[in-house]
């Protein structure tokens, strides 16, 4: 969870923020066709189905009742809370039997819009993010004609389950969603009706079983996808990979590679295996459909899907293939080699449980196009064009330790002077954009220098306070050098250069607070009842409506509007917009093979940040900057031809998004769309820019949706914020829910809630999740929760 920090006046409130979260993690230009999953009918024969799969035990109905008992039963109390904090892991409800519980549990609902309400007396707090206390919770009723749950769930041994599972669906015509642990912020991972395949539960873990190879001369040990995989890497300049499981997290792989392999004194070479942030995030699932954005390395090596060798899936009509490059050429401009050919190869044995027994032959008689699916797997999106059973990675050399560099000034915000915070800001802003993008306008800091520091969402601040950073190649160093040697000629040294404590305290603004042998150190649980795993971000929350996305700022308007955008940023940190940034650039538009789906803006961005798109948080408030917003465009799109409908560039993460995310105007790209407290979803659709442009652009989204026609004819993968699917905006029964009471707006900073906390903590809520915290920004460190 990260939160953008919205105040209605940044002198008024002396250093104290009020501010709403939104939970991250998001018509073409003419409408696009959708549809809703295929649920199944009362007499679908599940018996037919159990008795083709390698266990009968691995099939089950879920009832309502399961989710409860399994899921939300664990997050309710029926004493007052204890101060101690309370965290229900991933791994606590990953592994349920009944495979329906998520990450966040108000996604078991329609747009992921939890009803769960709760009104707590004046005097107590029978709420927070991941508790409920009953009464005044009522779970009597838990509102079953909203929730999503499926008719059925598979938890498959093995790729022939898979199959069999989706032979299945396609016989019955019953839709199919996709599952590991939960972690969509669109819900997407869960559809009513449909036959989930919750694939963590049972598959194959093949990182614990020494999955990471390294290409040696001599390949005849290797299998063929060894040796495709080994081809595709060597041809890339890296030395090994390592094959993951389509149920696989990162916490499994993680300490495959970090400790089990890095530590082995045995091995003479030590890697880097460029992932997700949070242990229970799938290394084989949404994070590399959507992208893969990885907060560690990503500046260094590229993004998720810069880093895929080989593909094995379930296609929709059960066809059991494996695929990956099989011709490449260099370009100039990029660190790798553009794809220009993708083979492909079927499983004649797809009903064979033992994979040893597989035999991959040609798919001539099937008529697949593997560029396509190359193309579309890769960045188009999760739960949309089959079952990804393993992937095969690349790996980097190690680049070093990672050294922890922190960015914090405590009294900004808090000192009379707001001048002087003016210009901390402004330098601070200033420096950072050249470290990250303009290196060579700084004193001695090398390319490589700028690319290994990195940062996630949620750790590095648009504001000097608590900024995280994490730096490979002894990078830090470099950085806290760079900081001192730029504030010696800064507006900073000017105004205040006589002022020698407030000049001590700025030359001390970055520090190295911390270094670690390597990224999995960084990552590792040190306490706590999943000690010695990779952390789990916040856990199980409650929030009932993902909203809002990260939006990106291209390379281009850093490098050609430098003080234009410097002016911006530091205008919205003074209007009291506290944002945090997702750090892109360096190695991200350089290691594409130029044949997967990225949004051409995101694939091209400096950085991401919150989007000030009005839109409807948990409790109904109407939350977001319509004038930052469009001044934002007006510069991002300053030499971009808006009326070109057929290329618009996309401008959201898919990584992290909401449902009601939507394009801007079709006739104005400056203009954001209305919220759905505005127009209803129809009219949003008919007035904005479709949800696919605004991820992927116009382009990609034409031929996403053509290789989704193909691919998935019968349309049995549809999902949340997927390709071809509705949006569960239009659902009748759930925008009733969001519109009947509506909280107070806070769009453009007008208007707040008159339900203000004091000024010491939480107030009491009057909707699951939903927070208005005024804090100083002394407290703001113990708000900031890494994103995935």
């Amino acid at each position: 969870i990260a939160f953008t920090l919205i105040a209605t006046n940044y002198r008024k409130m002396k250093g104290r923020l009020l501010f709403a979260p939104i939970v991250i993690l998001g018509s073409l230009i003419t409408t696009l066709a959708s549809q809703s999953p295929k649920q199944a009918k009362p007499d679908t024969p599940w018996e037919e189905l159990r008795n083709d799969l390698s266990s009968p035990d691995i099939l089950n109905l879920p009832s309502v009742s399961d989710w409860k008992m399994q899921c939300l039963d664990p997050m309710v109390f029926t004493e007052p809370f204890s101060t101690d904090p309370f965290k229900l892991y991933g791994y606590d409800i990953g592994y349920t039997p009944a495979g329906v519980c998520m990450i966040h549990l108000g996604c078991m609902y329609k747009g992921c819009s939890s009803p769960l309400n709760v009104e707590c007396p004046s005097d107590e707090q029978c709420m927070d993010f991941n508790r409920l206390r009953e009464p005044p919770f009522d779970s009597s009723n838990l509102y079953e004609d909203l929730m999503e749950l499926p008719a059925a769930v598979l938890h498959p041994q093995s790729a022939s389950d898979v199959v069999r599972g989706i032979e299945f669906a396609k016989k019955h015509d019953v839709g199919i969603s996709v599952k590991v642990v939960g972690h969509s912020y669109m819900g997407a991972s869960t559809n009513r009706g449909t036959l989930l395949i919750k694939m963590s539960t049972n598959y194959p873990v093949y990182s614990e079983g020494g999955s990471l190879t390294e290409c040696t001369g001599d390949d005849t040990r290797f299998s063929d996808a060894d040796r495709m995989a080994c081809t595709v890497a060597t041809a890339r300049g890296k030395k090994a990979f390592i094959r993951v499981g389509g149920g696989e997290l990162f916490d499994t792989a993680y300490r495959a590679v970090f400790f089990d392999w890095n530590e082995n004194p045995a091995n003479a070479n030590q890697y880097h295996f460029v992932g997700g942030y949070c242990g229970t995030v799938s290394a084989a699932g949404g994070w590399m459909h959507s992208g893969g954005l990885s907060g560690a390395s990503m500046r260094l090596h590229g993004v998720g899907v810069d880093q895929v060798l080989q593909i094995e899936m379930v296609l929709p009509h059960g066809t059991h293939i494996r695929f990956g490059p099989s011709s490449w050429e260099q370009q100039e401009g990029f660190e790798i080699p553009k794809t220009t050919e993708v083979t492909g190869h079927c499983n004649a044995k797809p009903h064979e449980t033992d994979e040893s027994m597989w035999e991959w032959t040609s798919c001539e008689e099937e008529g697949i196009n593997f560029e396509d699916l190359w193309f579309a797997v890769r960045g188009g999106g999760g739960g949309t064009f089959g079952i990804v059973t393993s992937l095969y990675y690349q790996l980097h050399d190690k680049p070093g330790s990672v050294q922890v560099v922190a960015a914090n000034d405590p009294e900004f915000s808090l000192r009379s002077d707001t001048e002087k915070d003016s210009v901390v800001a402004e330098d601070y802003i200033r420096f950072i954009l050249q470290y990250f993008y303009l290196p060579e306008t700084l004193q001695n800091v090398t390319e490589l220098e700028s690319r290994s520091c990195n940062a996630a969402g949620g750790s590095f601040w648009n504001i000097p306070y608590y900024s995280i950073l994490q730096c490979h190649n002894s990078a830090g160093n470099k950085f806290v050098d760079a900081w001192k040697k730029y504030l010696e000629t800064s507006k900073l040294r000017q105004k205040y250069g006589d002022d020698q404590d407030f000049m001590t305290s700025m030359n001390s603004l970055f520090a190295v607070i911390d270094e670690k042998p390597s990224q999995g150190y960084i990552s590792v649980l040190t306490e706590g009842p999943y000690k010695g795993r990779i952390k789990d971000d916040d856990g199980v929350t409650l929030e009932s409506r993902v909203t809002g996305s990260f939006e990106h700022v291209p390379l281009y308007t850093v490098q050609t509007y430098f003080d234009d955008l410097v002016r911006i940023l530091v205008e919205d940190i003074m209007a009291g917009v506290f944002d945090t940034f997702y750090l892109m650039g360096g190695a991200v538009p350089l290691s594409s093979d130029q044949m997967n789906s990225m949004g051409p803006l995101r694939r091209n961005a400096a950085f991401a940040k919150f989007s000030q798109i009005p839109v409807i948080d948990a409790a109904g408030n109407a939350i977001g900057n319509t004038e930052s917003y469009k001044k934002f465009y007006e510069l991002i799109w300053r030499d971009t031809n808006i009326t070109d409908s057929t290329n618009f560039p996309g401008i959201f993460c898919h990584n992290h998004a909401g449902n009601q995310i939507m394009g801007p105007l079709k006739t104005d790209w400056t203009e954001p769309c209305p919220s759905i407290l505005e127009a209803t979803q129809a009219e949003r659709e008919e007035i904005c820019v479709s949800q696919p442009e605004s991820f992927w652009g116009t382009r990609n989204t034409d031929r996403l949706v053509d290789i989704k026609k193909n691919v998935d004819p019968n349309g049995l993968f549809i999902c949340n914020a997927g390709i071809e699917a509705m949006s569960p905006l239009h659902d009748d029964a759930f925008a009733k829910k969001i519109n009947e009471n509506p909280g107070p707006s806070t769009v453009d900073g007008e208007e707040v809630s008159d339900n203000l906390p004091n000024q010491d903590g939480i107030q009491n809520s009057q909707a699951v999740s939903t927070f208005n915290w005024r804090l100083s920004f002394s407290s703001l460190v113990s708000a900031i929760w890494f994103f995935i």
